[in-house]
């Protein structure tokens, strides 16, 4: 008897355990991980600097000229910043120059190329990083000039720029106009309707821009109509077929429009602060948290850091869009 009620419990208790694990299998093999929406370059959110290059003068100087930043591969690694500013000055037959003014000459790389060597070879070595927004300013062009020789020496500016920049960063480390187009016929339909590139795809590369308006613009829309075969984007004006990427660097007066250009699916730098504006000085956050706030994708500062005796700096890693960005978006997902 002993013996019938020992078997009996054992398969009473086999066919419980079995029930069980039966039920688990199917629970596992029945559930299905959950799709999130594919990121593209224009849902994430990063910090940037201003005049990425500069060093203060040594000596006495004004407001505007004293701050310092790191060289660009440490910025990039150390403090998360994915957005630079380098001006350039042209002279025939020369490579061209990287720093402010005569005034305010000291930088951490003396030319386009070796300044673009440097982040290269960060890139490089960091290759899931999301794109590189390179804004390349000329410095010495007023653009208000007309005459011939201004015009043909522009035009020879702006050849020697398309040329360094090719020269220093490989092609398919490039993001250009044309792969942004695709088959739609300008810029601005192509980023309203399919979108940006997805993210994944855009790993390791650069985007290039021209800071400048004006006759420079023109110049450089009349080497490369519709920025057809452009190495770089320009910078865009609203309701024009070749806008893509804005640059509006006052977020509270004009935090309604940066906020519709986001939300239409175009890239806005904006800026946080400025040396001269005073906001260090003062710990001033209002132009900083509004730039984050509206979902400028790309917000420029003096400060990406902190720096002994000032409060103030912008401490912002890659993250979600918070206007643009989908729902589903996680922050560990970007970088």
């Amino acid at each position: 008897m002993r013996s019938l009620a020992l078997i009996l419990s054992c398969l009473m208790l086999c066919a419980s355990l079995g029930g069980c694990l039966g039920a688990q299998e199917q629970e596992e093999t029945t559930s299905e991980p959950t799709d999130t929406t594919p990121l593209r370059v224009n849902h994430i959110q990063v910090k940037g600097t201003h005049n990425s290059y500069h060093l203060k003068p040594i000596g006495p100087t004004i407001r505007a000229y004293d701050y310092s930043h790191e060289p660009l591969d440490t910025q990039a690694q150390q403090f998360g910043v994915r957005q630079f500013e380098i001006d350039v000055w042209w002279s025939p037959g020369q490579q061209l120059q990287v720093y402010h003014n005569q005034y305010d000459s000291r930088t951490t790389c003396q030319t386009l190329q070796q300044c673009l060597q440097v982040l290269l070879e960060w890139s490089d070595s960091t290759p899931n990083h999301v794109p590189l927004t390179i804004w390349v300013e000329p410095k010495e062009w007023t653009w208000a000039a007309v005459d011939d020789t201004t015009v043909i020496q522009a035009q020879d500016m702006l050849d020697d720029l398309e040329q360094e920049i090719n020269s220093a960063w490989p092609e398919e480390k490039i993001i250009t106009p044309d792969n942004v187009r695709g088959e739609h016929p300008d810029l601005s339909t192509a980023v309203t309707t399919t979108g940006w590139p997805l993210l994944d795809s855009s790993r390791g590369k650069a985007i290039f821009v021209l800071l400048g308006g004006g006759d420079l613009r023109t110049d450089y829309h009349s080497k490369f109509p519709n920025l057809e075969n452009a190495t770089m984007f320009t910078m865009s004006v609203e309701n024009t077929p070749e806008s893509a990427i804005f640059s509006n660097t006052n977020p509270i007066g004009d935090a309604e429009e940066i906020q519709a250009l986001v939300e239409a699916g175009y890239i806005v730098r904006s800026r946080a602060d400025d040396a001269e504006g005073g906001e260090a000085d003062t710990n001033e956050t209002e132009r900083r948290d509004k730039a984050i706030e509206i979902g400028a994708h790309s917000i420029s500062t003096d400060y990406p850091t902190q720096v002994d005796g000032i409060e103030y700096w912008l401490d912002l890693n890659v993250r979600c869009n918070p206007i643009s960005a989908p729902i589903d978006c996680s922050d560990d997902a970007i970088e």
